[in-house]
């Protein structure tokens, strides 16, 4: 049986004398008293059925012929009895060729032995019927079952990631249920019918919900009611962090635009230049107005660039501005 496998899997050998063996190797066979159990045990019968096509007549009848007679063997044996010899049928499907499923056998402490299929699709079939009765053994409260199956999966929604948020404030199952109905329902009525503006404000809060905990804490805790999140913008759902960094934004954006943003933050930036001590007293240039050398200055690039750059002067004594 072993050369049957290796011989059968080698592409390269094709010569008179391969096939002789193959030959020889399958009368062999046929002369022996291969049973049921034999057949379980060895799964011979996948291999030789791959002979059934070979090129050589003479292998393709003889492995036609072992494939019959084991046929045969195996419905002696009981294989036609009833669909309860699990066995008997994963022989007949190797015997056709077709890849069998791997069987094993469990013995109890009893004595008796039952037969388990790990094929793929037996597992996949047991997963989902797990999963299908875990979710029928979960009870759906009272007050979604005139609900609609949206609204109902809005509410699961919610009430998961209120419930997953609870753990830091001692909240009754049965309130954070209400809770989650009120905030579906307002929901419900701020889109007004509108399918689209109900799903986009249902994942657009329960977006939030994930990301700030702090708002479901108060939520929970009543400081905020849910008649109001519908309305809630998105300054008021974020987090506090998430608020604190778009408020650096806007002020940097509204230093930007300042004409005096030289004057009022003159100190960062010579701390930033390095000039301190007797350095901030010193100056290139001298006011023409109020003859003081406490002045500041700036470059820009006005002209072409084969031109010098502009000097911008300021006065901090008298605020007097010049170009040079």
């Amino acid at each position: 049986m072993i050369k049957i496998q290796k011989y059968s899997n080698d592409p390269t050998a094709l010569s008179s004398s391969f096939y002789e063996r193959i030959s020889d190797i399958l009368r062999q066979l046929e002369e022996l008293p291969i049973d049921l159990p034999l057949l379980t045990e060895t799964l011979i019968g996948t291999t030789v059925s791959k002979l059934k096509k070979c090129r050589d007549p003479q292998v393709a009848t003889l492995a036609k012929g072992l494939i019959k007679k084991w046929k045969e063997t195996a419905k002696d044996s009981g294989i036609s009895s009833g669909p309860s010899s699990k066995s008997a049928q994963a022989i007949a499907k190797q015997s056709s060729g077709s890849a069998p499923s791997s069987v094993k056998k469990a013995v109890k402490p009893n004595g008796t032995s039952t037969v388990k299929s790990s094929s793929p699709v037996n597992r996949a079939t047991m997963s989902s019927n797990t999963a299908a009765k875990a979710t029928s053994s979960t009870p759906e409260p009272a007050e979604w079952s005139h609900l609609p199956q949206l609204r109902k999966n809005v509410c699961s929604k919610i009430h998961t990631i209120l419930s997953s948020n609870a753990g830091k404030t001692k909240v009754e199952p049965s309130l954070i249920i209400s809770i989650s109905t009120e905030i579906e329902s307002a929901i419900h009525d701020f889109s007004k019918n509108d399918r689209q503006k109900y799903s986009e404000k249902a994942r657009s809060l329960s977006f939030n919900f994930k990301k700030n905990s702090t708002l479901c804490a108060q939520i929970l805790d009543g400081l905020i009611e849910p008649q109001r999140l519908p309305t809630m913008t998105s300054q008021q759902l974020a987090t506090s962090e998430k608020v604190k960094e778009r408020m650096d934004v806007v002020k940097k954006t509204q230093d930007a635009r300042l004409l005096n943003w030289e004057e009022q933050n003159e100190e960062k930036i010579n701390e930033m230049c390095g000039i301190k001590g007797e350095l901030l007293q010193a100056s290139l240039f001298t006011c023409g107005r109020c003859k003081s050398t406490k002045t500041t200055s700036t470059q820009k690039q006005t002209r072409s660039a084969d031109e010098p750059m502009t000097v911008f002067v300021l006065c901090i004594n008298c605020g007097n501005r010049w170009k040079c």
